[in-house]
C-alpha cells in the first residue's frame, strides 16, 4: 500500500475530499528509522508532523523533576508531533523508534503554504486535535486560554464542542472548536473576528449567550453559555414529536432568529443539533460560530459554502449572498425532520444531497406522514421554497401562522391542580413572596398557566 493510500485508510483523514488528497499527495514523504534512533528530540523546533507507517515508537513521559514516569507506545496509523503544525512551540518530548520503523512526514513549511490557498487540506487536523484532547492530561494539555476542557459534548462537520471550566469564575461553559478548514481560511478568520464582537452582543431568551473567543492550536475556540438540557437532535433520532411541541419549538426558534435577523445576523446552520431543549421546555438556539453579519448595502455572490448539507438552502449551496430567508429554509427542513422522522434528502455523499436541494422538489411531508396537521404542513412547504422570494420573508410571519394553535394549547389545559395553603396573617408577606417565585418557575413551562387567589376568612 502506498503512503497516500495508507493515509486515506485512516479515520483521522476520512474527512478529506479527493481534491484535498490530490493536493496533499506531493507533500507526503517517508523516512525509515533504525531501532532506538531518535526521531524527535525535546526542545527541537517543531517543523513537521509524523504518521507511523510501519513499526512503532516510544515516548518517555517525564514528571516535573525530569524523571521518567512511564513510556507511551504508538503503532501504525498513530500521529505524533502534530502540535508543531498548530502551535510552532518547541518539542516537549523525545520520540524513539521502537524497532525498525517507517514514518510518513508532513513538513510544516510546505503544509502551511498549501493551507493558505487550500484550507480544506487542513481538515484532518481537527480530527487529530480532537483525538489528542480526548486523551489523558498526561498526553495532552486541556487548557485553552483561561478555560480548561472537561469533556467532549458532541461534534459535527465544522466543529467539536466541549464542556469546560472558566477557572477564574468557577463557571461551567461550552467551548466550540472550529474546524481548521475554517480557521485557516484567512478571509473567514479575518471576518469572523470582526463579527464575533457583534454576535457576542446578542441577548435573547432563546439564544445561547456567547462569552468569549480564544485562539489556540491553529484554530478558533468559541466560549458559550452552558445549557443543561436535551439536544433536539437526540429527541428526533427515533421518533417524531407531538404536534404542539413542534409548533412550540418552531415558534421559539423563529423568535430567536427574528431577533438576530433584525440585527443583520444570519445563523447559516439551523438544524436539530444546534437546538437545546432546556428542562423547563424552552428552546435555546446555539452555535452562531459560522453566522454571517450583513453590513448595510453589502452584497456578495462569492460566499464560502458553509452549513450542514441536509439543511442547507439553495443560495448557500450556490455561494450566493444570504439573508434571513436562508435560515427560514433550514428551519423548514428541521420541522420536516421533527414531523416525518427524516430529512427530505438523505445520502451518504453530502454532494448528492446538495445537488438535490438545488434541483429536486421537496417531497411533500404528508406523503411520509399523512397525520401532519395542515398548519404545520403549510409552514414547511412555504418555508422550503427553492426561490427565496416565495418563502416566508421574515420569521415574524412564521410566529403569526403558528401562534394561534399554541395559544389554544396554553388556554385549554388538560388538567387543573389546586394547592390550598392556610396560614396566619403574620406569614402573609413571606408566603406571598414564596408563591410568587413558584408561579414564575411554573409559568416558564410550555402549556402551563398559574393563578394565585386569596380567599378572605369567613
Amino acid at each position: 500500500m502506498s503512503a497516500l493510500s495508507f493515509l486515506k485508510s485512516l479515520d483521522v483523514f476520512s474527512s478529506l475530499s479527493p481534491a484535498s488528497f490530490d493536493r496533499l499527495g506531493p507533500l507526503v514523504r517517508t523516512k525509515k528509522y533504525a531501532a532506538n534512533e531518535a526521531i524527535i528530540r525535546r526542545g527541537e523546533p517543531g517543523d513537521a508532523m509524523y504518521i507511523i507507517y510501519n513499526g512503532a515508537v516510544r515516548i518517555p513521559i517525564l514528571d516535573v523533576q525530569g524523571r521518567e514516569k512511564f513510556v507511551a507506545s504508538l503503532g501504525p496509523g498513530e500521529v505524533f508531533g502534530e502540535m508543531a503544525l498548530m502551535t510552532g512551540d518547541p518539542r516537549s518530548a523525545d520520540v524513539f523508534a521502537d524497532g525498525a520503523t517507517e514514518c510518513i512526514i508532513l513538513d510544516k513549511e510546505t503544509f502551511t503554504a498549501l493551507t493558505k490557498t487550500h484550507p480544506g487540506v487542513a481538515k484532518f487536523l481537527t480530527q487529530v486535535l480532537a483525538r489528542r484532547l480526548g486523551e489523558s492530561d498526561i498526553m495532552a494539555s486541556k487548557t485553552v486560554g483561561k478555560y480548561r476542557l472537561l469533556g467532549e459534548l458532541g461534534r459535527g462537520g465544522m466543529s467539536v464542542v466541549y464542556s469546560g471550566l472558566q477557572t477564574t469564575l468557577n463557571r461551567t461553559v461550552a467551548i466550540k472548536m472550529l474546524s481548521h478548514e475554517l480557521s485557516l481560511d484567512e478571509e473567514f478568520s479575518k471576518r469572523f473576528r470582526l463579527e464575533a464582537q457583534i454576535i457576542a452582543q446578542l441577548n435573547h431568551e432563546h439564544i445561547v449567550k456567547v462569552y468569549d473567543t480564544e485562539s489556540a492550536y491553529a484554530t478558533i475556540f468559541i466560549v458559550m453559555e452552558y445549557i443543561e438540557g436535551t439536544p433536539l437532535a437526540k429527541m428526533v433520532e427515533t421518533a417524531t414529536l407531538p404536534w404542539d411541541q413542534c409548533r412550540h419549538i418552531i415558534s421559539q426558534t423563529a423568535s430567536a432568529l427574528q431577533y438576530a435577523h433584525e440585527r443583520g445576523i444570519v445563523h447559516r446552520d439551523i438544524k436539530p443539533g444546534n437546538i437545546i431543549i432546556a428542562p423547563d421546555g424552552s428552546v435555546k438556539l446555539m452555535d452562531f460560530g459560522i453566522a454571517r453579519v450583513n453590513q448595510p448595502g453589502e452584497q456578495s455572490d462569492n460566499e464560502e459554502v458553509i452549513g450542514t448539507a441536509e439543511f442547507m438552502s439553495p443560495e448557500q449551496i450556490r455561494g450566493k449572498s444570504v439573508d434571513g430567508r436562508a435560515d427560514i429554509y433550514s428551519l423548514g427542513i428541521m420541522a420536516y425532520k421533527m414531523t416525518t422522522g427524516r430529512c427530505p434528502f438523505e445520502d451518504a455523499d453530502p454532494y448528492v444531497i446538495l445537488k438535490r436541494h438545488l434541483r429536486d422538489p421537496i417531497p411533500p411531508p404528508r406523503d411520509i406522514n399523512p397525520k401532519i396537521p395542515e398548519d404545520l404542513n403549510h409552514f414547511m412547504m412555504r418555508a422550503v421554497e427553492k426561490e427565496r422570494e416565495k418563502r416566508y420573508q421574515n420569521c415574524a410571519e412564521i410566529i403569526r401562522d403558528l401562534t394561534p394553535r399554541e395559544s389554544v394549547m396554553l388556554t385549554q389545559p388538560k388538567s387543573v391542580r389546586i394547592l390550598a395553603v392556610q396560614s396566619p396573617h403574620a406569614m402573609d408577606e413571606k408566603l406571598d413572596a414564596y408563591l410568587k417565585q413558584v408561579k414564575e418557575q411554573l409559568s416558564k413551562m410550555p402549556g402551563v398557566q398559574v393563578t394565585i387567589a386569596s380567599i378572605p376568612p369567613v
